[in-house]
């Protein structure tokens, strides 16, 4: 095949039913770090099986995913990994359900589909109780997206502070912050906002829980040019615990999900399926809060 500099015909594999040993991931921002580690397990453990993954970026741009189910429909891929799905609608949960689409991530729509994913609500809830337990009163909440009543993460952030006998002022609900300049700039408008005198911090967050480490860094970096002593006026709590929380000054507490892990099993379940074959068991994706200097 070499000497012939033959190479295989995608189109010709499909007519014999070989498929293209292509799977799209779909994912919303490549440049959040955390998509990129996603892929890269993806990744590997789809060529270790001789196939390849085929990076899809939505932008949450909904008509961007409804193309890439498409290339899926029409036998482009043999299958999708999507970890951050937008559009539920019947025939994309269909997909779903079938095992021609495997979900991994987050989900927040109402649908009881499979994914893989960890417990996003006692991960949240364990991240919350620890900013809690150190004396952290006015906790704030900020996500990438927009409010959505189906978020575990806020719903596990809300009943730590019910449980440890705390209300949530609904103006520290901080939502559209994606990027690190995001996190510096949400944390410059806060400080423009400060009451002056000795009463003026009481009237702003001692603690900022992010749903990312990118913007937890923004936001540390947004602190320091306001002048705010981190951990001792303002904590902040990561999550993802990309390499980025141990590069910091000071280094982030934060939440180490198993993101290596999450991609490995979306490509071995996405491969069950096309092959049909048994799904295996999705391994135990244990979160846990790592103490470092962003917080008491």
């Amino acid at each position: 095949m070499r000497e012939l500099n033959y190479h295989p015909n995608n189109i010709a594999q499909q007519l014999r039913g070989q498929g293209t040993k292509m799977i799209g991931v779909v994912i919303s921002f490549i440049t959040n770090p955390f998509f990129a580690y996603l892929v890269d397990a993806v990744d590997r453990a789809l060529s270790a099986e001789g196939y390849r993954a085929v990076m899809l970026q939505t932008l949450e741009d909904p008509a961007k995913e409804a193309q890439y189910v498409a290339m899926l429909q029409s036998k482009q891929l043999d299958g999708l990994i999507m970890a951050d799905l937008e559009n539920d609608s019947d025939e994309v949960a269909e997909l779903v359900q079938a095992g021609k689409i495997v979900l991994c991530n987050r989900y927040l729509g109402t649908r009881p589909l499979p994914i893989i994913q960890i417990d996003e609500e006692q991960a949240a809830y364990a991240a919350t109780a620890y900013l809690l337990d150190r004396g952290y009163q006015r906790l704030a909440f900020c996500t990438g997206g927009e409010r959505n009543p189906q978020d575990l993460r806020f719903k596990g952030f809300e009943k730590a502070l019910a449980d440890h006998g705390r209300t949530f002022n609904e103006a520290w609900y901080f939502s559209e912050v994606l990027t690190e300049g995001d996190g510096a700039a949400l944390i410059k408008r806060l400080a423009a906002n400060r009451p002056a005198g000795a009463d003026g911090d009481t009237a702003l967050p001692d603690a900022i829980f992010s749903n990312g480490d990118q913007v937890a860094a923004g936001m540390l970096q947004g602190a320091r040019t306001a002048g705010w002593r981190v951990p001792d006026q303002l904590a902040i709590m990561g999550f993802d615990d990309q390499p980025v929380a141990a590069l910091t000054n000071p280094t982030l507490t934060t939440v180490r999900q198993p993101i290596k892990a999450i991609g490995t099993a979306a490509a071995q379940t996405v491969l069950a399926h096309i092959r049909g074959e048994a799904v295996p068991p999705i391994p135990a994706l244990t979160t846990t809060v790592v103490p470092r200097e962003t917080t008491r």
